[in-house]
């Protein structure tokens, strides 16, 4: 329903009650007509009586036998009596002449009357039906407002409030009173009401009304950013009546936004370092590798390292990290069969869950576990019969007092240890993944040694303060 048809009924029902009023002075006017004519009747018949009286008196006294004395007062007499009969005549048919003006007044006055009440109740059934129609119309309005999510509220020119919705008073804690005039901008916060301010000096001239601000939540006594707009309703001329607005809350919008470019970046950046990871993989490979035939499957295994490390960043949820207990489950369950609380019958692992790794450690740290794994698969504790894999980790204190995850990986029961040069097929790369690239790109503290049985490897780097798990696992 548009705005023109909205004030309809209300105009319809304003030039009925003109016309109910016209009709009512109309009517008051024909009845002081009549009792005019009413006093002027009663006037007439008031004197017509006098005038018989007195033709009455005049009659008897010529009745009576005229003595020598009393004949010029007969004579008086009689003159008196022809005019008191012309003076009654006359009034008689004064009389008659008012009598005939006050029937015709009555019969006109009936008439008005009658058109009268029939107009009336016509009129009064149809200001009946547009008031009915106005309540109609205003329970759809109310009950269109109250299911809005928004903040709604109607005003005049210059922001000056004339009403607002229950979910203002809800949200803000004003009531609608408190919020009527300019009171309104006591739930803005400070620093908005300049510009709540100057989109209302605008909003005349440009037709429209927007503008943003933070509005207080009274329930949890926080501001939260809402966008304010406000439609002008019009007359047929273009006159601004009044405005229609809503405040629409758009915080989880910014913050959203915000998230967004932050995720954006976060995935530019990744994705550089990513593709320098892969150039850097792929290159070390090439170099280690000396037939084509021993690149393929080298630089396939990495590269699903890669891929999986790029899964558990993709599946974490939003603000949390990566941990050590589900990078190195990943890791070793895609070459070890693992049951359903993640052990092996060659593989023990022990440290506590929850320990968080800083973004920049995970894709080299996952490298490093896959080169482990893989050696280990091929060469060591996990390609013998009788050897077997222990892993533990634990957070420890550094020297400068912040936490440092050490992880120790110790391969034992290798009945025949390969020389060295076998361990660095495909170029050693695993090897001086630890002993250099690590401490190089991660800061890290690394060992690795051949020990009489199998392989032991320690790894140190830093850990995201106050966000290391204290819960054990034990495999």
């Amino acid at each position: 329903m548009d705005q023109e048809t909205d004030l309809e009924p209300q105009r319809e029902k304003a030039r009925l009650i003109d016309e109910i009023e016209q009709l009512r002075t109309t009517l008051e006017a024909s009845l002081e007509e009549n009792s005019r004519l009413v006093e002027d009747r009663d006037r007439l018949r008031a004197r017509v009586t006098t005038l018989a009286r007195e033709l009455q008196t005049v009659s008897l006294s010529s009745v009576q036998p005229p003595s020598p004395a009393t004949v010029t007062e007969a004579e008086t007499a009689v003159t008196k009596q022809s005019q008191a009969e012309e003076e009654l005549r006359v009034a008689f048919e004064e009389l008659q002449v008012l009598a005939e003006e006050l029937e015709v007044a009555n019969s006109g006055l009936q008439r008005a009357n009658e058109e009268l009440e029939s107009r009336v109740e016509a009129r009064t059934r149809e200001i009946t039906a547009t008031s009915a129609e106005l309540g109609r119309s205003e329970l759809r309005f109310r009950t269109l407002v109250e299911g809005m999510p928004q903040l709604v509220w109607r005003g005049l020119n210059g922001g000056q409030w004339t009403w607002s919705s229950p979910q203002w008073s809800a949200f803000t804690g004003q009531s609608m009173e408190e919020s009527l005039g300019m009171g309104w901008l006591d739930a803005l916060h400070a620093d908005d009401h300049d510009g709540a301010r100057a989109a209302w000096t605008q909003a005349d001239a440009s037709g429209g009304l927007t503008f943003e601000a933070r509005i207080r939540d009274a329930a949890h006594d926080r501001y939260r950013h809402f966008q304010t707009r406000a439609t002008p309703v019009r007359t047929n001329d273009g006159r601004i009546l009044e405005w229609l607005g809503t405040s629409t809350d758009i915080d989880d919008l910014l913050r959203l936004q915000q998230r967004q470019s932050i995720l954006v970046d976060e995935l530019q950046h990744r994705t550089r370092n990513l593709m320098a990871v892969v150039q850097s993989v792929t290159l070390r490979t090439i170099r280690g590798a000396r037939t084509l035939e021993e690149f393929r499957p080298c630089i396939e295994d990495r590269l699903q390292a890669l891929a999986r490390v790029q899964g558990l960043l993709s599946r974490r949820k939003a603000g949390e990290r990566v941990t050590f207990d589900a990078l190195l489950h990943e890791e070793l369950s895609a070459h070890v069969a693992l049951d359903e609380h993640g052990k092996a019958p060659h593989v023990s692992a022990c440290g506590p869950a929850g320990i968080p790794l800083q973004s920049s450690v995970v894709q080299t740290f996952a490298l490093a576990l896959h080169e482990l794994t893989t050696n280990a698969l091929k060469y060591g504790a996990l390609a013998s019969p009788t050897g077997h894999l222990d892993i533990c980790w634990d957070v420890v204190r550094s020297e400068q007092g912040g936490s440092r995850l050490l992880v120790d990986w110790r391969e034992s029961g290798v009945a025949a240890m390969p020389e060295k040069e076998a361990m660095a097929l495909g170029g050693g790369y695993g090897r001086e993944l630890i002993e250099r690239a690590l401490p190089y790109q991660l800061g890290a503290r690394t060992s690795y040694r051949f020990a009489a049985d199998g392989v032991h490897c320690t790894i140190e780097v830093d850990v995201p303060q106050h966000e290391a798990g204290t819960e054990p696992i034990n495999g």
